[in-house]
């Protein structure tokens, strides 16, 4: 098992742009992804990109009273822990769940194998 913590994480409806026929990240994206690998680097991450079946179990802590959509937060979060050599591809991903937290300031993100395990055992 392992476990990551990260800054609050941006919704999927403000990573990107287009222009024409130009798709590009945001600033705010970019800067998040830079503030996350910045998370990432002090933490314990695997000599190797995870390459088999994980579950994923993502807490996230409430920036505000606002009403959000959880969903919108995990595309970032998927690529940020690929783009950091933490998994090797988000196709890892057989499982996973996404819950608001009161105990969690930003995102914390525990990644358990399902490699020889039955599902329902987990």
């Amino acid at each position: 098992m392992n476990i990551f913590l990260l800054p609050y994480p941006p919704s999927v409806n403000s990573l990107w742009r287009h222009t024409g026929k130009r798709t590009y990240r945001t600033k705010k994206y970019t800067s998040w992804a830079a503030e996350a690998a910045e998370y990432l680097s002090g933490q314990d991450i695997p000599s190797k990109p995870i390459a088999h079946p994980v579950k994923i179990e993502m807490a996230v802590g409430r920036p505000d009273r606002r009403r959000r959509d959880i969903d919108n937060l995990v595309k970032s979060v998927l690529d940020i822990i690929c783009q950091n050599n933490i998994l090797e591809d988000d196709h890892w991903v057989h499982d996973l769940n996404v819950y608001w937290s009161e105990e969690i300031v930003g995102c914390q993100i525990i990644i358990k194998d399902l490699v020889g395990q039955v599902r329902g055992e987990i």
